[in-house]
């Protein structure tokens, strides 16, 4: 039979992964199997014997550790700075030292979607052609594998330690740092297992074993402490520096832990087996070493969990279960649309003061910003914000799926509440908007002899409601992303205020305790804790919402933004500066105006919400396609539940078919 090779090719095991990932690439584009690829490609003897021969060569010229410890898991230099290392290789990559194996590694597997052929394989298909390639390994060459092993793991574990006592880690977890801690119990039991293992002749199988055995409880009570923090996530709060710092030691633990089992196992099988997963880790490692997308998402997504977890705590408030809430919720939205009519007005006399830029870009701001914070200070609503509050909380049940078995009609449940109390919050905050600012329109003009709005401008407010001849859609797309962002931005603040203990140090503040005593200071730290996240959004809402025209004639861009619940003041604003004199077509396009509107801020608001939210809990694409099909099924069989409150044993048979 025909060799595969050249016979007088130097290079066969580059040749081999060539040739492999040319067939994987074929089989690809026509879209078959790729599980028995070893088994197709014809190798002789000799041809395993120069491959074999050639990959151990390497293997006894080469240093172990860089491959070992980093691959997979990066440096200890922090999120941001691996991230601008990353940006820079991209650009200029690093000199490679030849003698380290992770360059001979990088060499071999250069194509950078090699780590998907390499994954498709099973990994008994790769064990069982590791075991055909390597039928014996030399004794010198095995001792110093099993010492570059050692040396790996011995690393590994004291950059475990190291991780497991920071500041950052120890704040969260008190005595983590005592002479009892795990942390410091893994590292002398590795210390132990690495000595014994090169130096002590005396050294016996048992005594090896039961000290591979000490250190993987050691390694169990770490992963323990671990687990504690992701578990008191609303006790300890999470950051930046300590997500990144806990993913780090979940993956020298992880790594720890395979490579002793490597070590330890007599099994030849299960090693070969072990060797398969980490191949597939290290491929797939370099392969994606200077991806900024992979970094980021990988560091962010429990960080972004936690964020957006917090907001589906206040986001369970925007939900009606029954007639009684859909109610309160309407009188909520009411109030929130009597003080946004206000803020319309204040907004319209603010653009006739005719400041430069910056000035009226900072009070238009003012007037947002103060207004929202007053809103969630009543305990009033405005409706658009309500879906980047509640996705997270729809994003919980879908993740729970597997703890549920009935996750299905429950989340359909919970997001025909959420659609029908997004409806009458609406409904709310646009229905009392109107007649406010008309009313108080014609309240102005009696008090000061004119009208809020001179008629060019009222005419300027009905044609930015214009869908149809003008911006009105991408600028209230605009809104909505703010609307996401803000919502967000309160998870943040929620979060960092028990993350750094601020309510604590409130009430220890000896100067505050002097000036308000401890029954108010209490009080004031209890509150603050309740709404800082609330207080900050609606604060940061109003900063882009006022910000945005401005920076949009600055550049250039025609920028702006439209919310329903203003552009429903406004048009009041606006018919009462005419002194009612608006025709009908005007009337027809500025209420189909304000619908559109609101529509696209609650699409934009809620969809982008819900990505972010599915992303950080790792919602897979079965689970949503499934509420989809369900929650289209009981639109078109009981369409009036998603607008008005049904009784209990009408809903329950609602989900239930």
């Amino acid at each position: 039979m025909k060799s595969t090779f050249l016979p007088n090719r130097i290079d066969y095991p580059g040749k081999f992964i060539e040739l492999v990932r040319n067939r994987w690439k074929e089989k690809e584009n026509s879209g078959q199997p790729f599980e028995e690829v070893f088994q197709q490609i014809y190798l002789d003897r000799r041809e395993k014997d120069l491959i074999a021969e050639q990959i151990l060569s390497v293997l006894f010229s080469t240093k172990f550790v860089s491959l070992l410890t980093e691959s997979e898991i990066g440096s200890n230099r922090g999120f941001f700075s691996d991230l601008s290392e990353r940006m820079s290789y991209k650009f200029l990559p690093p000199i490679n030292e030849p003698d380290e194996l992770r360059t001979q590694f990088g060499q071999l597997f250069s194509d950078k979607k090699d780590y998907r052929w390499v994954k498709a394989i099973p990994d008994e298909n790769w064990a069982a052609f590791l075991d055909t390639l390597f039928p014996h390994i030399q004794a010198p060459i095995r001792n110093y594998i099993e010492k570059e092993l050692l040396n790996a793991i011995l690393i590994l574990a004291q950059r475990a330690t190291n991780l497991g006592i920071e500041p950052e880690i120890v704040s969260k977890l008190p005595r983590v740092d005592d002479l009892d801690s795990p942390f410091l119990g893994l590292n002398r039991e590795v210390i132990l297992y690495v000595e014994n293992t090169l130096n002590n002749p005396d050294y016996s199988a048992k005594d090896k074993d039961n000290d591979y055995r000490h250190i993987l409880v050691m390694i169990s009570q770490c992963n323990s402490q671990v687990l504690q923090i992701y578990r008191h996530k609303d006790q300890f709060g999470i950051s930046l520096q300590l997500t990144y710092l806990m993913r780090q030691l979940e993956q020298y633990l992880k790594r720890l832990t395979q490579l002793l089992d490597l070590l330890q196992t007599s099994e030849k099988s299960r090693q070969w087996i072990i060797i398969t997963q980490l191949l597939k880790e290290f491929v797939y490692a370099e392969n994606t070493k200077y991806s900024i997308r992979k970094h980021v998402n990988t560091n962010l997504q429990l960080l972004t969990f936690k964020v957006i977890e917090n907001t589906s705590k206040t986001g369970e408030h925007y939900i009606a279960a029954d007639r009684n809430d859909y109610w309160k919720l309407f009188r909520k939205a009411v109030g929130g649309g009597i003080i946004v009519a206000f803020l319309c007005c204040n907004k319209t006399r603010l653009y006739f003061q005719h400041f430069p830029i910056f000035w009226e870009a900072f009070f238009y701001s003012l007037n947002y910003s103060l207004g929202f914070m007053l809103i969630h200070i009543l305990g009033f609503t405005l409706a658009t914000k309500q879906p980047a509050m509640t996705a997270s909380t729809i994003a919980a049940n879908l993740s729970n799926n597997g703890e549920n078995p009935n996750w299905l009609q429950k989340t359909t449940l919970l997001l025909i509440r959420l659609i029908r109390s997004q409806f009458i919050s609406l409904v709310g905050n646009a229905i009392i908007a109107f007649p406010v600012a008309f009313g108080f329109g014609w309240l102005y003009f009696f008090t000061f002899g004119y009208h809020i709005a001179d008629p060019a401008k009222a005419l300027r407010l009905i044609r930015e409601l214009n869908i149809w001849e003008s911006l009105a859609i991408p600028h209230a797309a605009i809104a909505g992303v703010y609307l996401m962002v803000s919502g967000l931005i309160s998870g943040y603040y929620e979060n960092k205020w028990i993350y750094n203990k601020y309510s604590l140090r409130i009430r220890k503040h000896p100067r505050l305790i002097r000036l308000l005593g401890h029954q108010k200071l209490d009080k004031t730290a209890r509150y603050l804790e309740s709404n800082i996240g609330g207080l900050a959004g609606n604060f940061f809402l109003g900063l882009f919402l006022g910000s945005t025209s401005a920076v949009g004639f600055t550049i250039g861009v025609p920028l702006d933004i439209r919310h329903i619940t203003f552009a429903s003041g406004n048009f009041g604003i606006a018919v009462a500066s005419l002194q009612n004199n608006i025709t009908t077509e005007l009337w027809v396009n500025s209420i189909i105006g304000i619908c559109a509107i609101g529509m696209m801020n609650v699409l934009v608001s809620f969809g982008l919400s819900i990505v972010f939210a599915l992303n950080s809990r790792s919602v897979g694409f079965r689970e949503v396609k499934s509420l989809v099909a369900n929650l289209s099924w009981q639109f078109f069989n009981n369409g009036t539940a998603f607008f008005f409150p049904v009784g209990a044993k009408e809903e329950e048979e609602t989900t239930n078919t």
